[in-house]
């Protein structure tokens, strides 16, 4: 552990100079009971750990065909407000029904300048108005669902959004009490539709 020590100290005759402007009420003088005070020094001590080693150490993989080991993964897109009709009936078609759907406001590289939507410009903070779209897959799906957000939330500009990929340990239907893949199957799902098609 390695530390500094910092001494502080006001000199009396500094703290009168800078009384003797206020006036004296009746018998009390301020100044003269400031001459008979002395503070103490303040000792200031600043400890700073040489070891590390409590901290976790965080790498990120630089591959980009690397993730994490989960069997489910949360999709989170922030995307313009009038693209998610499109994202979310192209979601649909391709089996995916557990969608969730947040209005959210920041910036990121437009850095709240002006959005453009139908030819026009508009801005009212520096804040945008965005969707965040949630959707929890499995392992297999993920690419297939980014693909397909890419596609339909891309217009070339400044603002399409970005999309954030987070593993997910384990998901439960409240309802049933059912675990992992039986609690992310939903009637009508692209399990019911590659089941359908291999039946026919």
């Amino acid at each position: 552990m390695a530390s500094a020590s910092i001494a502080i100290s006001t000199a009396p005759s500094a703290i009168h100079s800078r009384l003797q402007h206020f006036p004296k009420f009746a018998s009390i003088s301020l100044t003269h009971a400031l001459t008979e005070f002395r503070p103490t020094p303040l000792t200031l001590t600043v400890k700073r750990s040489t070891n590390g080693s409590s901290l976790p150490v965080i790498r990120a993989k630089n591959s980009p065909d690397y993730l994490p080991d989960a069997n489910f993964y949360k999709v989170e897109a922030i995307l313009r407000p009038w693209r998610i009709p499109q994202v979310s009936s192209a979601l649909l078609k391709m089996g995916i029904r557990g969608v969730t759907v947040s209005d959210v406001r920041g910036f990121g590289a437009q850095g709240g300048s002006t959005e453009r939507h139908a030819g026009s410009e508009f801005s009212e903070d520096k804040f945008v108005v965005k969707v965040k779209m949630e959707i929890v897959v499995s392992k297999d799906q993920v690419e297939e669902v980014i693909e397909k957000i890419i596609g339909e939330a891309r217009t070339g500009e400044i603002g399409d959004g970005k999309i954030f990929l987070t593993p997910v340990a384990d998901i439960i239907r409240v309802r049933t009490g059912e675990r992992g893949e039986k609690a992310e199957r939903m009637t009508g799902g692209r399990a019911d539709m590659s089941s359908a098609g291999s039946s026919a």
